[in-house]
């Protein structure tokens, strides 16, 4: 089994590279989160995987949510690992993944990283056609390598220094407190699609269908590059900036 948290496709991908070599189910840990599922059989996984984001150098908020409620019925001793995608280094998100995983009594067998296109575009920009093109093709052999690795279950001791940050920490958003940096502008069709993809269920429809953010935000920003008229804006950092979502993946029920 992989549990895979994905935003715009980057660790779906990986994920989806991974599971079609070791025959393995992928749970999305947004619609996990959003649907409150947090119990899992792994009575006949040989493999168990977690598939996630790098973010500020550790483990999406979103994803510590789910790992801290998760309850695993008939772990024995699987190959666990984790594969963390990076737009340049994962930092100190192995020894998170492993201090969470240890606190439940799951010892990490191996992690890997591999580098993909960022997509937190407050930084950044979203890197050219050419320049996304040459670091998918990098990552899909980078991905083959890791994956024959997971197959012969190869030890990867993990980073085990503890982490300075276990997870990005949640942002409190709210648009009518007018604390929210998030807020879609006049391209805005009303499709609803950014409160469907949203994991921590912080992008509420108004009567007209415009969205507004209330809640505790993982700063995924699915929301941001999923938007098909390019409407939703974190203040005036995204603005004129493309929007970047994985080809390889069809996001629409993840």
């Amino acid at each position: 089994m992989i549990f895979c948290f994905s935003a715009t496709g980057n660790s779906l991908y990986a994920a989806q590279r991974i599971g079609d070599a070791t025959n393995d189910r992928i749970v999305s840990i947004g619609r996990a989160l959003r649907n409150e599922e947090f119990e899992y059989d792994i009575t006949n996984d040989e493999y168990l995987g977690f598939v996630l984001p790098t973010y500020a150098w550790t483990l999406p908020g979103a994803a510590a949510a789910f790992i801290e409620r998760l309850i695993l019925k008939g772990f024995s001793g699987q190959y666990v690992y984790g594969v963390f995608t990076c737009g340049e280094s994962t930092g100190s998100e192995p020894a998170a993944l492993f201090t969470m995983l240890r606190s439940k009594g799951i010892p990490l067998s191996a992690t890997y990283d591999v580098v993909m296109p960022d997509n937190f575009i407050v930084w950044s920009e979203v890197p050219p056609p050419r320049k996304i093109e040459q670091m998918l093709n990098d990552a899909k052999t980078h991905l083959d390598g890791i994956t024959a690795s997971i197959i012969r279950k190869t030890p990867r001791k993990p980073d085990t220094a503890p982490p300075k940050d276990l997870y990005m920490k949640m942002e409190e958003v709210s648009t009518k407190s007018g604390t929210s940096k998030l807020h879609a502008d006049g391209k805005c069709n009303s499709c609803g699609l950014c409160a469907e993809a949203c994991p921590m269920r912080c992008i509420r429809l108004d009567a007209s269908g415009r969205p507004y953010w209330e809640g505790s935000c993982t700063m995924c920003f699915a929301c941001l590059h999923r938007c098909p008229a390019n409407a939703v804006q974190y203040g005036n950092e995204t603005q004129n900036k493309g929007r970047y979502i994985n080809p390889e993946v069809d996001l629409n029920r993840f």
